[in-house]
């Protein structure tokens, strides 16, 4: 046995491919939420671009977090570990402002370390609405099911996970109308997301895959040359037990036959028409299909 290879318990045994691709895939769905959820309160249509994912450790992106932010961290199982949600302060500020006509006494988020009790509000609520979504769009992946774990405005009080731990970071910057963009970012644990078994995603990334244009003219000409039986039923006469029994040869059956049959292809109905002739022979004309 010389193909051992060290294993350290806990750490994933390979690249979650699948769900970061499945992850990166609903980032445009999301976007269209997250327009849907801001723009009640912006008071025009927000501009909402999604940025490309970062894989990075907790570590840098803590160090680009600004002091004073709105975070939310939950429990999104199966996932293992914590998903971070992250909205910048100064888009709950404007926002209150917006909704509310406050402008006039509107404070730079970087000038202050607290919300006011409006603007906890519509940030739990902003919150809670993106978190909702997010779900939404995971459900097309892998179900997930969402825990509140806390909420804070400080990320070095969060303590959210170690700083070496390696994430997956999803950034949204909206554009309020102001071109002053400002962060919407979901953390997900990279090692949490590797252990999910995910078929949406495989799917979704065989979605982003061209097709073979050989591959698909040689499945629809073989698609071309598949048989089905197709039959039809001239009439269904009823027999009593007693006349079934009493059956001999020679016996005649009356039968109706109706002026429009069914064409039946398995058990299902394709078409209705008429038996006639043609060239000699029984034949059934369609007129009119199912």
């Amino acid at each position: 046995m010389n193909d051992v290879q060290p294993y350290a318990f806990g750490r994933a045994a390979s690249e979650p491919t699948a769900a970061i691709g499945g992850v990166e895939k609903l980032g445009e769905r999301l976007a269209k939420r997250l327009r849907a959820i801001v723009e009640p309160f912006s008071g025009g249509r927000p501009l909402v671009t999604v940025r490309p994912l970062d894989n990075t450790m907790f570590m840098m992106w803590d160090a680009c977090v600004p002091s004073f932010v709105s975070l939310t961290i939950y429990r999104l199982h199966p996932i293992k570990g914590p998903v971070t949600l992250r909205i910048d302060a100064e888009l709950v500020s404007q926002l209150v402002d917006r909704f509310y006509g406050g402008g006039a006494n509107s404070r730079h988020a970087a000038d202050r370390r607290e919300f006011t009790p409006t603007e906890s509000r519509l940030a739990a609520r902003l919150a809670e609405s993106v978190m909702a979504a997010l779900v939404d769009c995971w459900a097309e992946i892998v179900p997930v099911e969402p825990v509140l774990i806390a909420r804070e405005t400080n990320v070095t009080q969060a303590e959210i996970m170690a700083g070496d731990a390696h994430v997956v970071v999803q950034a949204f910057e909206i554009d309020l109308g102001d071109h002053a963009p400002r962060l919407v970012e979901v953390v997900y644990p990279k090692d949490g997301l590797a252990g999910l078994e995910i078929g949406g995603a495989d799917k979704a990334i065989e979605d982003m895959r061209p097709a073979d244009p050989v591959w698909q003219a040689q499945l629809a000409n073989r698609v071309d040359d598949v048989r089905f039986p197709a039959r039809t039923v001239l009439a269904r006469p009823n027999l009593k037990i007693a006349e079934l029994v009493a059956l001999k040869p020679g016996d005649v059956i009356p039968i109706h036959i109706a002026r429009h049959l069914p064409l039946l292809i398995g058990e299902r109905v394709f078409a209705h028409g008429s038996i006639g002739e043609q060239d000699g022979c029984a034949a059934f004309m369609i007129e009119k299909l199912a």
